[in-house]
């Protein structure tokens, strides 16, 4: 019995697989993350509500750094103890990744319809891959291709501090200084960050800024309010140049895959060209950055599906090592 989770700041994604019964998999069942005080809580209320049997591998994608001893979720008070996930789960064994680690490994199960083209470059199948996404946070992760197989890298990319590119973007930075030192793109490139870009454009037109939500503001735009088609235009551009930054850092010809649950949400908006040109303005370096394919993905269940492609390659493994021992 295997159980995956896609653990985020504000939904958590969990489904289950019985290998043993045909195969039988749950459809995936979501809980408010803020509704619980910890991810214990949370996993005990899943327990009972579904009536899980014993499970034998557990996997959770999770934002924040990965360690063997326990997890500080970032966006939530939550820290992770892998002994008191088997506790609550009998369980046999516990894996945890970074979310977009996750999300790595469950690009290979996506459908053609789940991946929309917004830069078409010039596709090298034997290149890297890097993950990218805004969503409660924003998250990161370059994934090296070795042989026949990619592996994902940890990464906190999304804290690399804002660079400012042009005059508006000095006089946002300068705006949200007065706040804190640290100015990471994360800062602007989340559904907070979205809330202080309308903010600023307000403020810059002398206007008292409502307290909006980031869902609340995408309707804005769409209906062609000016302050919130600003702030939405904004956030797209700082979008592409920060992709664009990353993929100098980590060449990704294999295609450079944006996640997060933002992206998808504005997908008219990230089709534009305020993206394409944010990500190509790289002066001498244009070419380079050129041949990198960008695609977004609309499927919300990446990340589900590598945690679960992750739990059933550790019960693989387990199993072996088992048979390996009595053969012995």
């Amino acid at each position: 019995m295997l159980i995956a989770g896609d653990i985020g700041g504000t939904t958590s994604r969990f489904q289950w697989l019985d290998t043993l019964n045909a195969n039988q998999l749950s459809a995936p069942v979501y809980y408010s993350s803020s509704d619980f005080p910890t991810f214990t809580a949370l996993l005990l209320t899943l327990v009972d509500e579904h009536q899980l049997p014993p499970i034998d591998v557990a996997c959770f994608g999770l934002p924040g750094p990965i360690n063997d001893t326990s997890v500080d979720v970032t966006n939530l008070s939550w820290q992770i103890n892998p002994c008191d996930v088997k506790s609550a789960l009998n369980c046999d064994d516990v894996v945890l990744l970074n979310d977009f680690h996750a999300i790595a490994l469950g690009l290979n199960s996506l459908a053609d319809e789940a991946l929309i083209c917004l830069y078409s470059g010039q596709h090298d199948e034997h290149g890297n891959r890097l993950i990218v996404g805004a969503g409660t946070g924003f998250g990161v992760a370059p994934v090296c291709h070795i042989g026949q197989q990619f592996y994902p890298q940890p990464s906190e990319g999304g804290h690399i501090a804002f660079a400012p590119v042009n005059r508006q973007q000095e006089t946002l930075l300068a705006w949200a200084h007065r706040d804190r030192a640290h100015i990471s793109y994360e800062y602007f490139l989340s559904g907070k960050g979205l809330q202080r870009l309308y903010q600023f454009c307000c403020v810059g037109h002398g206007i008292c800024p409502n307290a909006l939500t980031a869902a609340h503001i995408q309707r804005q735009a769409e209906s062609g309010d000016d302050l919130a088609v600003e702030a939405l235009r904004l956030f797209v551009m700082i979008y592409g140049q920060f992709i664009g930054d990353l993929a100098l850092i980590w060449p990704a010809r294999a295609g450079i895959y944006i996640a997060g649950g933002i992206g998808a949400k504005i997908c008219s908006w990230m089709m534009s060209a305020d993206f394409k040109d944010s990500f190509l303005a790289k002066n001498e370096m244009s070419k380079l950055v050129a041949t990198m394919p960008v695609y977004l993905i609309v499927d919300e269940h990446v990340g589900l599906a590598g945690a679960l492609a992750k739990a059933r390659d550790t019960a693989t493994s387990m199993r072996l090592n088992r048979d390996g021992e009595k053969t012995q």
